[in-house]
Order: structure tokens, then sequence, then C-alpha cells
């Protein structure tokens, strides 16, 4: 019966370059698929909402935080935290974008927008303004102490 494989226990190129590719490629896809986590797509820490251990903890100056805007800062949990302020009311967010994880940028005109999709997100509620991001921004609880915006 003739075939194209060589019998005589040698190994095509083809084969060879195929069975390493199989080796290579699948152990990947095989953790990914089996992953019961979320990408964080930007190599930083697992975001977190987890500030319980450190509540009171100092974040930023009230002044430090732009009127209408906000700044993205060290989460002492993990992760980062966007804070956004409105005169004197100071709103914390987990600065990871609900689509992959990436960090946003500080926000402009109301909106904190993911670099790798272009999600949007409105600084005033966390909700999700465009996609591909379906889920609000996760809520950081935080308040002002004096002249400080603390975890709360």
């Amino acid at each position: 019966m003739p075939t194209n494989t060589p019998t005589t226990g040698t190994r095509s190129r083809r084969d060879v370059l195929c069975g390493l590719m199989v080796a290579l490629v699948a152990p990947g896809a095989l953790v990914a698929a089996c992953s019961d986590s979320e990408p964080t797509g930007s190599g930083e820490p697992a975001p977190t909402n987890d500030t319980a251990n450190n509540s009171g903890k100092s974040l930023a100056k009230v002044a430090d935080v732009p009127d209408g805007g906000g700044l993205i800062l060290d989460n002492p949990g993990g992760g980062k935290i966007l804070l956004v302020r409105n005169g004197t009311e100071v709103k914390g967010y987990n600065a990871a974008c609900t689509h992959m994880g990436t960090i946003l940028q500080a926000p402009k005109a109301g909106l904190a927008t993911c670099v790798n999709h272009g999600s949007q997100f409105d600084t005033a509620t966390g909700a999700v303004t465009k996609g591909p991001a379906t889920k609000p921004l996760l809520t950081v609880t935080v308040k002002v102490d004096g002249d400080q915006v603390v975890l709360a």
C-alpha cells in the first residue's frame, strides 16, 4: 500500500515540525482553557477590591485629584485605583478595565478610557459608555478625611 510517509523509521521534516508545534501550542491552550480567572492584560497584579485591611489609609490629598477629572494611583491592597473628584465629592473605582484588565487612562471630560480596545466608563457612575467592556467599574470605597482621600 503506497503512502507518502517513509516507513523506515525516519520522519519527514513536516512531521517533526507539526509535532513540535503541537508540543509548544497545546500546553498553553490547555492552561488557558482550564483557567478559571480572567486575564489582566497588563502585567499588573490581579485587580482587587479588598480594602478591609487598609481602611483609613491615605491615598492622596484632595487637592491632588483634579476637580472634574481624576488620577490613577496604587491601591494598597494591590492593583490600581481611579480617584475622581467633582467639587468636594471624591469617588474611587478599581482602575482595571472590566473587559481585559488593562489599567485605564486618567479621565478626560468625565470618561476613563482603556487604551487596549477603547472601552469607556462614565466616571460619575462607573457605567460602561462604550464597549467592548460590558460590566461597570468596581467601586472602591473612599472618603474625604480633612484634606486627604482615604480608604473607607
